[in-house]
């Protein structure tokens, strides 16, 4: 993985675990991936982060997230975040699975 991604990935995730943590949730990582993107004027990196919210606040913590998510502001050192989107995935009594969509564009 390229260093630029770890460092967008980690600020992502301290963001939505700072989001979530109210809950009582713990985040898990189940699996980070990252893919170049460009434009004609931008470039930057699609970036996919596999979670898991553990806990009995799960549930609020998901649906918190969701409705937050388009709106998410937060520092990247030299990166704009471009969009946030989140996909729900399976839950049980644990907690629920998710999907972080992430396009970061390089400042």
């Amino acid at each position: 993985m390229r260093p630029h991604a770890d460092r967008v990935q980690a600020a992502i995730l301290r963001a939505v675990s700072a989001l979530v943590a109210p809950h009582g949730v713990r985040l898990v990582i189940e699996e980070l991936r990252c893919r170049d993107w460009a434009s004609l004027t931008l470039c930057g990196g699609r970036h996919e982060l596999d979670i898991r919210l553990d806990g009995p606040g799960a549930a609020a913590a998901l649906a918190q997230l969701v409705a937050v998510a388009p709106d998410l502001e937060f520092h990247i050192p030299g990166h704009i975040l471009a969009e946030l989107v989140v996909e729900p995935g399976s839950g049980d009594d644990d907690g629920v699975a998710l999907t972080l969509n992430a396009l970061v564009i390089r400042d």
